[in-house]
């Protein structure tokens, strides 16, 4: 969950689960099950307690805002166990009703958008109704801003793209087939595809393709993955050589040991912006490397900057798209000029030394 405030007052706030692992070898001066117990009682707090959320940063931004990140009290695993979700919902809702009183926009993070769970935020709206105070933002529409810009660069076609019938997916299928790209989409469901072919110009439509298979991807190349499933191995093997991946799904559907079985594909995270991380206080990073942060959680903070009063909610606004994007930018984001992750590697950073760094913000669950 993020919360953010601006120079000027805005706030904003995200909502997400939390997945943590520990693992204790020594503490000098403890035993084995002081220093579990030291450990497993914040934990146990965290999920356990009565407040429905957790502060775990508090930051400014570019001059411009004060932010705050809070999360939801539940791990990530218990979001896909199903006696729990009705927990979790109540949770969010009374979170929002707490967090307005002290911020202007309140963004929705990793599974807290999620459809089965809050259908992008429209539940939470529906829901509070007159008590909702605040703007609620999913953050996708600048997300999808940020995968077409990422594919915009390669200069390739077909498009072969994964969760292709998400907001994500659906905005950029659509942007992409008016400039005369082929997108395949892959989707078994044909009424929402028909859904939105309908929407492109009807001298577009030939540009968009219903594919069924991931064989049909083989002379595709540039893949875009929005999904979680289908994933690893099964992926891999219709991905053509030479290919280049933009992934904007989390989790990545190519885990990262994976890379090396194939080193002739170029994998892209498409869902991230970069800023200046001289010019930011954030120490909770959620696992990315100094300077980048999730597109939506950024668009949360532009919303703010902005002092927008609408609901970023369901679908995404394809009006609302470059006008967003040009907000991002003179707040102070753009695309890295490579993965980040290249350029930690080319730059020499060692394994632990990235580890240590994204640890930092991790500190805060036990403080």
């Amino acid at each position: 969950m993020f919360l953010w405030r601006i120079g000027w007052r805005p706030g904003i706030g995200c909502f997400g689960g939390v997945r943590i692992s520990i693992r204790i070898r020594n503490m000098p001066g403890v035993g084995w099950l002081s220093g579990r117990f030291f450990l497993l009682f914040p934990l146990f707090m965290f999920v356990f307690g009565k407040r429905s959320y957790n502060i775990v940063d508090q930051f400014q931004f570019n001059g411009r805002l004060e932010g705050k990140i809070a999360l939801i009290r539940n791990f990530g695993w218990q979001f896909f166990v199903g006696r729990f979700r009705n927990k979790i919902r109540q949770r969010i809702l009374d979170a929002v009703l707490e967090l307005q009183e002290t911020t202007d926009v309140i963004g929705l993070g990793a599974l807290a958008k999620a459809e089965w769970l809050t259908r992008g935020g429209k539940r939470i709206v529906e829901k509070l109704g007159d008590r909702l105070k605040v703007p609620i933002v999913h953050g996708d529409t600048l997300t999808a801003a940020t995968v077409i810009k990422r594919v915009l660069q390669f200069n390739l076609s077909p498009v072969f793209l994964t969760g292709a019938t998400s907001k994500i997916g659906r905005a950029v299928a659509l942007d992409l087939v008016s400039r005369g790209i082929t997108v395949k989409m892959f989707t078994e469901s044909e009424g929402r595809f028909s859904e939105i072919r309908d929407e492109v110009d009807e001298s577009n439509r030939y540009f968009l393709v219903n594919s069924l298979f991931l064989s049909d991807g083989k002379d595709c190349p540039l893949w875009i993955t929005g999904k979680a499933i289908p994933a690893g191995k099964k992926l891999l093997k219709y991905i053509p050589t030479g290919a280049v991946v933009v992934n904007f799904s989390v989790p990545n559907p190519v885990h990262e040991r994976l890379f090396k079985r194939r080193p002739d594909i170029r994998f892209v995270e498409g869902g991230l912006l970069a800023f200046d991380p001289n010019r930011s206080t954030q120490s909770f990073n959620m696992r990315l490397w100094a300077g980048e942060t999730y597109a939506c959680h950024a668009g949360t903070m532009v919303h703010a900057y902005m002092g927008w009063t609408h609901h970023e909610v369901g679908p995404v606004d394809m009006t609302k798209i470059w006008s967003v994007w040009d907000a991002a930018d003179n707040l102070g984001f753009f695309l890295s000029p490579l993965p980040q992750h290249q350029e930690q590697e080319a730059a020499g950073v060692s394994w632990w030394g990235a580890t240590l760094e994204k640890a930092k913000g991790f500190a805060s669950f036990l403080s």
